[in-house]
């Protein structure tokens, strides 16, 4: 556990908005390159680790968590020094003022407060009330002057301040848990792949993609060039055990990882996921025989890249897992250890288990002949 906390810390810690995610890129190659076969990283910055089987024409599997964060870019900057700034990514506006951020400036991290009100002198009826479309960050800038000598301009981006905190019960919390708890998974994954790779019978591609915040499909150039025959992807979902949300979902956190039965955006994208019934029967099978504990996920309202993925090439057969999450898209995300734990085993079994024989998707009807 503590390497895993150690790495997830790590993680967390790295500024990494999306397009930006140049030192979490760094720390991924760092930490998978003694163990891949192949490291490669796409003009995009898309990571991929792949471990090759030795056997004649295997079939591929590809495992992706996505390493950027959600974030904020300077639109203006006032004659005052206070910048304005826009939203990278489902901010959750909620939480925002009073925040410490870092504003990424071309000379080095500058500390930032979102701004708020003093309470003092907020109107009756603005109290409780989010404001949202005056909001600005202060930098300590007296001038627009001074603000350009700190090396901030308009573009220039801002990620939530980094508090690893832990919490009891083998609960940590930090910004940009989602998805620096799935990457860290892979690198843990990618450790104990290396100890069997010579008995691997698909080739397996670890990839830690890029964009997801933004648009959700950075990914997408590396399933073009793997043409994988599945694909499974890792992110986070809320957990719904505190007062707030208790009773939307049966998923908590500590209770193992959640594969996804289902998920779903309807808002202005019409996507989501419906994992391949014999992939994700057989991923429910292996856990069972390891008495992994496995949690199962509908979610509406949430998207990975796999919504997408499904429909390229001849078509991907796909399935999820998601880290039980609270307080999603704020500065303290919070997970469970034990659950991120959980899910590197239950994927590491789940990958011993995929022999020559073994395929998924709907071509079995054809070969049965039609039959019901």
């Amino acid at each position: 556990m503590e390497q895993l906390k150690q790495i997830i810390k790590e993680l967390t810690s790295i500024s990494g908005v999306s397009s930006r995610e140049d030192k979490v890129i760094s720390y991924m190659i760092k930490s998978l390159k003694p163990y891949g076969d192949q490291i490669e990283v796409d003009p995009l910055g898309n990571v991929t680790c792949s471990f090759f089987s030795s056997v004649s024409n295997p079939k591929k599997l590809m495992l992706f968590a996505h390493m950027d964060e959600i974030g904020f870019i300077v639109r203006k900057v006032e004659e005052n020094g206070f910048l304005r700034v826009e939203r990278i990514g489902g901010v959750h506006v909620n939480v925002l003022p009073g925040l410490k951020v870092d504003v990424i400036g071309s000379k080095g991290v500058i500390p930032g407060l979102i701004g708020t009100t003093s309470h003092h002198f907020t109107k009756q009826d603005q109290k409780g009330k989010v404001p949202t479309d005056g909001m600005y960050v202060d930098i300590g800038a007296r001038t627009r002057e001074h603000v350009k000598e700190l090396g901030v301009n308009v573009g220039s981006f801002i990620t939530y301040h980094s508090d690893f905190t832990e919490l009891a019960g083998d609960l940590i919390s930090n910004k940009a848990m989602d998805n620096r708890a799935a990457c860290a998974s892979l690198l843990l994954l990618a450790q104990e792949l290396f100890q069997i790779k010579d008995k691997l019978q698909w080739n397996i591609h670890l990839v830690a993609c890029v964009q997801e915040e933004f648009n959700i499909r950075g990914i997408m150039p590396v399933v073009r060039k793997l043409s994988p025959d599945v694909s499974i992807g890792i992110d986070v979902t809320p957990s719904c055990d505190t007062p707030d949300m208790s009773g939307y979902s049966d998923v908590i956190i500590g209770n193992g990882p959640a594969i996804t039965c289902m998920n779903f955006h309807g808002r202005g994208t019409l996507a989501g996921v419906l994992p391949d019934e014999g992939l994700f029967n057989q991923i429910v099978t292996i856990a069972e025989q390891q008495n992994i504990p496995l949690q199962y996920e509908v979610a509406l309202g949430v998207i990975t890249e796999n919504a997408f993925i499904s429909f390229a090439e001849q078509g991907i057969m796909t399935a999820g897992f998601s880290i039980p999450t609270r307080y999603t898209h704020t500065p303290i995300e919070t997970v469970c250890l034990s659950d991120v734990k959980a899910l590197i085993h239950v994927l590491f079994h789940f990958l011993q288990s995929l022999t020559t024989h073994t395929s998924f998707g709907k071509q079995y009807i054809l070969e049965k002949g039609g039959a019901q």
